[in-house]
């Protein structure tokens, strides 16, 4: 069965395995959207290093625009969590429907923005004009795909809010196999598709984000018990509702906004550096994009049981939770380190033949294997404050944070001191910094009784 009355099946004390159940949907899921980027960096790679610089450009603009409406799901998350925690079940659609209402605009706003003025965007602040090129050609077909981004991030909130965190892992093996066949279809130009480089692995994202949507549409309508949510049932919108999403969510959403907007100016202070080195930090970009497959599990699963545990009253479980929550995280993120260091010359030739690049990214990967440890403790520590609806102290922490990331990566770069791996350090300062400010908050701050 989809949904039973009688839930929540969680009790009092979740145990590991509980946490497992909820994590491990997402963990895969994520891992399964990671293939797309990996076999853009994969693929491209075998075109050059100036359409391996250009993708990762264009790729991080473009999460950074699609992070801002991640964040304002994140934030729609938690209050569906909270109000299943509540078991005040009619209003989980409503939630839904009021944050369609803001996302949607939100969306086109930045279509027409990108679509009509990204070309003189890039211009601006991209000394290669071959990484230019590229990065434009890729992010005429890319930016399409925010629409249905948008809409995969509500369903994304209703289920991981709704501890179903399954059908997430179902609609991203869905969203993968379609990137890896239209990568492979329309970057080279096989299978009858036309060969369009760069552009067609832009092309190739925007049909895969459209099968997730289509998967979405049909498996959430084909439930019969979906009526318990009213998610088909569309209300009359209402200001109050709307200010209370907006009061949890839109912290969370500038939060994102600027963190991966910090990470899009860091890539772009790396390009000033040469497409080398540029190379170098898009393929180590994947390796930690993959090391830290099991901590975008563990943070929405602390997220959602957090604000869950808050909804039902269970504060005095909310710390050992996050005590079995870290232990994992840990010892799931250090296995995958071990392991990429372990293979790491057969990892790095899977992007390049070119011995330049792959000898210069050992020095980096030294540098990410301290760091994925260390952000991980601080990334779930921040989204305990998070779960707990404290949305405004996490904008504030990452603001802080991200001053500081991307300082240290400006002075770096432009003292002319700094090589590619010391300029990576910036996210060694980003763990210490996010942890301990987090920390201190969970500590000293007033997190227990915040109203979503």
């Amino acid at each position: 069965m989809f949904f039973h009355l009688n839930i929540p099946k969680i009790r009092t004390t979740v145990t590991y395995k509980e946490i497992l159940s909820l994590s491990l949907p997402i963990i895969a899921g994520s891992a399964i959207e990671n293939i797309t980027t990996l076999t853009n960096t994969i693929f491209l790679g075998r075109v050059g290093p100036i359409a391996l610089g250009a993708a990762a450009i264009g790729g991080i603009f473009y999460l950074a625009l699609v992070m801002v409406g991640f964040g304002f799901g994140i934030g729609t998350q938690i209050v569906v969590a909270r109000r299943f925690g509540e078991k005040n079940l009619k209003e989980i659609g409503n939630t839904l429907h009021h944050a369609a209402v803001f996302m949607i605009p939100v969306a086109l706003f930045f279509f027409v923005i990108v679509f009509f003025f990204g070309d003189k965007f890039f211009h601006s602040f991209l000394k290669s004009e071959s990484i230019y090129s590229g990065v434009v050609q890729y992010m005429q077909f890319r930016i399409w795909g925010i629409f249905v981004a948008f809409i995969n991030i509500l369903f994304r909130a209703f289920y991981i809010g709704i501890l179903k965190t399954r059908v997430i892992g179902m609609a991203s093996l869905i969203i993968a196999l379609t990137n890896v066949i239209f990568d492979f279809s329309l970057i080279f130009g096989n299978l009858g598709l036309p060969k369009m480089g760069i552009a067609g692995a832009g092309l190739a994202s925007v049909i895969a984000e459209c099968a997730g949507t289509m998967f979405f549409i049909i498996y959430t309508s084909s439930r019969k018990d979906i009526s318990h949510f009213n998610i088909t049932r569309f209300s009359k919108i209402k200001f109050g509702v709307l200010t209370r999403i907006f009061k949890v969510a839109s912290p969370v959403m500038f939060q994102f906004s600027i963190s991966f907007g910090g990470w899009f100016v860091f890539f772009m202070l790396v390009e000033r550096m040469g497409e080398v080195p540029l190379a170098v930090s898009n393929i180590i970009r994947t390796v930690y994009m993959i090391v830290l497959l099991p901590l975008w599990g563990f943070a929405s699963a602390t997220n959602t049981l957090v604000s869950y545990k808050l909804g039902s009253s269970q504060i005095k479980e909310i710390v050992p939770l996050v005590k079995k929550i870290i232990l994992l995280t840990i010892i799931c993120t250090g296995s995958l380190v071990l392991i990429v260091n372990l293979f790491s010359k057969s990892f790095f030739y899977l992007y390049t033949n070119d011995e330049l690049l792959v000898t210069a990214c050992y020095p980096v990967l030294i540098v990410v294997s301290f760091s994925s440890v260390l952000v991980s403790l601080a990334v779930i520590l921040f989204n305990t404050v998070s779960g707990a609806g404290k949305t405004m102290v996490t904008l504030l922490t990452e603001f802080v944070v991200i001053t500081i990331y991307v300082s240290w990566t400006y002075f770096l770069v432009h003292s002319g001191t700094g090589s590619i791996a010391w300029v990576w350090t910036a996210e060694v300062f980003y763990g210490l910094a996010m942890g301990s400010l987090s920390a201190l908050y969970l500590k000293f701050g007033k997190w227990q009784i915040a109203k979503v």
